[in-house]
């Protein structure tokens, strides 16, 4: 009787217990450390200061917010690797930066994968969102929207204007699969170097040129020893809004509701922050201009050159990638042939 008195008084102990426990966790702040590489005075920059605001007003104390946005913790390597391990808990990744842990992102950033940001928008948002989505959540990440990142151009001493300019020409390109193949495919002669070289490569000669997106063809001053700039717009240029998943699934849902809600995430915050860098895309072209800058539009036959030489790159990245990579492809030429007729109806019922 004295055994079976002391389990009834455990068991009435921990059930008063655990209730009292739960509410003191849920009274601990939670913590929220983002990261990203954002100059103040971009768009992403920008919208990290309403990030934060919207965060502090309408959550309070019950985050523990630290905002690393600046690239305060290092390159998007040391980013990625303190965001799988929980150290970090949100932040912004290019697909660059991510396709070494997730190969089949590489397929976005294809040459002329994408006719326009509209289709882009609809087929990353449609069509492949949900399949990088599992192929991320397998890493130990969540992916919350996609991020707008531009268009890649090529910037040179010279201008480039045709695919037969690049032969033997001496070019800079991220360690990504998509870009090396774009510029070997057009016979240039391709230098790897980290973002962080570029501009000492330039002064001594080790490139002539290479291929980054608008915004950071003026934010790294390239335009002083490469002053011509093609808008070949030959690849989309995304990022990823993650949260680690862990930490994800230890926040009350409230909590991340809100603060997914204040990143943008339903559609007319998407729009939004799509336009804002949109918008920093035309901004940074006019001041390029004015600093000295050529930028050169390409004319339909130059447009159809360009694609034309470096489309046959679309398969040899799929083979290159394998995993999932057929299948994404796949998903994405079916959102392409969606829009198109999506596109093809609208007209239909504008026409008189």
């Amino acid at each position: 009787m004295a055994i079976r008195n002391a389990v009834a008084a455990l068991a009435l102990m921990l059930l008063i217990a655990c209730p009292e426990a739960d509410i003191a966790r849920a009274a601990e702040p939670v913590p929220l450390a983002v990261v990203s590489f954002s100059t103040p005075d971009s768009a992403h920059g920008r919208r990290w200061v309403e990030f934060e605001t919207t965060v502090r007003e309408t959550l309070g104390d019950r985050v523990a917010l630290s905002m690393l946005t600046g690239g305060e913790i290092g390159s998007e390597d040391t980013m990625l690797a303190s965001l799988r391990r929980g150290r970090v808990h949100m932040g912004i990744i290019s697909v660059g930066g991510l396709s070494p842990l997730v190969p089949e992102l590489a397929l976005l950033a294809a040459p002329f994968l994408f006719e326009s940001e509209a289709e882009a928008d609809f087929v990353m948002d449609q069509f492949v969102f949900d399949a990088y989505s599992e192929l991320l959540a397998d890493k130990g990440l969540t992916l919350v929207k996609w991020e707008e990142g531009g268009w890649h151009q090529l910037y040179a001493r010279a201008p480039l204007l045709w695919p037969r300019d690049l032969r033997s020409y001496k070019l800079r390109s991220p360690a990504t699969d998509a870009t090396r193949l774009f510029l070997s495919a057009l016979d240039a002669d391709v230098v790897v170097l980290d973002f962080g070289d570029i501009v000492t490569s330039l002064q001594t000669g080790l490139v002539d040129g290479g291929v980054t997106t608008s915004v950071m063809y003026r934010a790294a001053g390239l335009y002083e020893s490469a002053p011509h700039l093609t808008a070949t717009s030959h690849a989309f240029a995304p990022g990823a809004m993650l949260t680690n998943t862990d930490w994800q699934e230890t926040v009350p849902a409230d909590v991340y509701d809100q603060i997914v809600l204040a990143l943008g995430t339903t559609a007319e915050g998407r729009a939004e922050g799509r336009a804002a860098v949109r918008a920093e895309i035309s901004e940074s072209h006019a001041y390029v201009a004015q600093n000295g800058a050529q930028i050169h539009r390409l004319s339909p036959d130059q447009s159809r050159a360009w694609s034309s030489a470096a489309r046959p790159v679309q398969r040899a990245l799929v083979a290159q990638i394998g995993g999932s990579a057929e299948e994404i492809y796949a998903l994405i030429q079916r959102g392409k042939a969606a829009f198109a007729r999506r596109d093809a109806a609208r007209g239909a019922s504008l026409s008189p």
